[in-house]
């Protein structure tokens, strides 16, 4: 029965993954779960939000039963390895199943949520398990500004919800940190490279990345505060430069993998830069060396100037405000050892024909280190002639000490494994902390499989884990059904 259960929810996963659904492009997935639900009979609604809704009867003699609701995101965060073509709005992920493990060939797997989803499917498409009402919540946009949090509150009218957007077996999660996504920007100001210039482009590729939240504290560098702190080095050394490019990163909430800065530079100037480089990556390599075990920076110089550059003084503002932009741990918490508090992370760099944006999502499960991380990134702004704007803030969800979900969940891990689970609260956005805000009263927790290098193409997600999970959640609807 246990081999029956997986396989029903990887061919639901499966059928997930040949679905582009990048934040803000859901459309397609949502209108296959909305056809999905019709064609098994449940009542189906698609919200003003483009969320799909989907509701299913309790089991006869159970409908006084408390309603649960299930809940995962249909948005993934789409990013590929670097020389592999891939286009998150029309292809298929080309999922590797080894029977252990399942990874993506070249891209991210998506099994951040659509694992969640498929679980979620499961229990809504199995007539044979005794449970009370059920709900499955599926939302649009949450890697990307958690658009949930506009959800109409008469959805979460329930009394207990299950978060499917959990990322290690044997954790449950009761509480998480809140989030801002801080954008700086600033009006690109054009102009002719001055007559003789260079052109240099100094590039990382190839960093471990990761998730700004859960991966924060694990030391991995970050291209884009890197690649600045090597041009403020460049700076240091004497060296005038103007940008002519400055770009990478993939998702604001993902730690960035590779960028590169293209500058235009004096010939006399060229081995003052590669000097004060060299000096830069001595400094990089005692600290990442042994973290970071296969990246590559590389320092390329050409004859030709470029096109066009920024000014000198938009150049040096830029630079200075990337070096100094909050980026990393904030604070660790004094309560709850090797939880981090509050951070931020430097995620993504544009650079266009009119304005230079660069993107900085803070998070806190405090909100006076939320608010001093808001307040330095406003002041930094001022001082670099930046502007802020604060595109999306997500709230935090706080613990609820008279939780029932939790020991009940517990309880059935313990009877399914044998083993205690761990509580825990998490440095990163969980959608639980917009639900919280409608349903004060809602009793929440987040459950998922273990899974690896989420928001990278490294993305692995565990079998067998996939398994226990789904017991997990038919013996937890057992047990409210009791």
């Amino acid at each position: 029965m246990s081999k029956q259960i997986l396989d029903a929810v990887v061919s639901e996963f499966m059928a997930l993954t040949q679905i582009p659904r990048p934040s803000h492009h859901e459309e397609q997935v949502a209108q296959y779960l909305y056809d999905w639900a019709v064609k098994h009979g449940l009542q189906v609604e698609k919200d003003a939000l483009g969320q799909i809704i989907i509701d299913k009867p309790a089991t006869p003699g159970y409908a006084s039963k408390p309603l649960t609701i299930f809940q995962a995101h249909m948005d993934m965060v789409c990013v590929c390895e670097e020389g592999v073509e891939y286009d998150p709005m029309t292809d298929p992920i080309k999922v590797i199943n080894d029977g252990e493990m399942l990874t993506a060939d070249g891209t991210s797997l998506g099994a951040d949520d659509g694992i969640g989803i498929a679980i979620a499917l499961y229990v809504l498409g199995d007539d044979t398990l005794r449970h009370g009402p059920i709900r499955a919540i599926f939302t649009v946009n949450e890697e990307d500004g958690m658009d949930s949090i506009n959800m109409d509150a008469k959805y979460l009218q329930g009394d207990y919800l299950v978060n499917l957007d959990w990322e290690e077996i044997g954790s449950i999660c009761n509480s998480c940190a809140g989030g801002d996504f801080f954008v700086f920007s600033r009006k690109a100001d054009w102009e002719a490279a001055p007559a003789g210039v260079q052109t240099m482009t100094i590039s990382f590729s190839n960093l471990l990345g990761g998730h700004s939240g859960v991966g924060i504290n694990k030391g991995h560098a970050n291209a884009l505060v890197s690649l600045a702190t090597a041009m403020a080095a460049i700076k240091q050394a004497g060296v005038a430069y103007q940008i002519a490019d400055f770009a990478g990163g993939q998702a604001p909430n993902a730690i960035p993998k590779f960028g590169k800065v293209v500058f235009a530079v004096a010939p006399a100037d060229v081995d003052k830069a590669k000097a004060a480089l060299d000096g830069f990556m001595t400094e990089f390599k005692d600290a990442f060396d042994n973290i970071e075990p296969e990246y590559s920076f590389d320092v390329k110089v050409e004859d030709a100037a470029p096109t066009r550059v920024l000014s000198a003084k938009t150049s040096s503002d830029l630079i200075t405000l990337m070096t100094v932009c909050p980026n990393n741990v904030h604070t660790m918490s004094p309560f709850v050892g090797g939880l981090v508090e509050s951070s931020s992370n430097v995620g993504t760099i544009t650079i266009d024909d009119e304005k230079i944006e660069f993107a900085d999502f803070a998070r806190s499960s405090v909100t006076y280190h939320a608010t001093q991380i808001g307040y330095i990134c406003e002041a930094l702004a001022q001082q670099c002639g930046f502007t802020l704007r604060n595109d999306t803030h997500v709230p935090g969800w706080a613990v609820n000490p008279n939780s029932k979900l939790v020991p009940i969940t517990c309880a059935a891990y313990k009877e399914l494994t044998g083993k205690d689970m761990v509580v825990e609260p998490v440095h990163a956005g969980v959608e639980c902390g917009a639900f919280a805000q409608k349903n004060p009263h809602l009793d929440m927790i987040a459950i998922g499989p273990t899974l690896i290098d989420v928001h990278t193409p490294n993305e692995k997600c565990n079998l067998e884990d996939v398994r226990v999970t789904t017991e997990l959640v038919v013996a937890v609807l057992e047990k409210i059904a009791e």
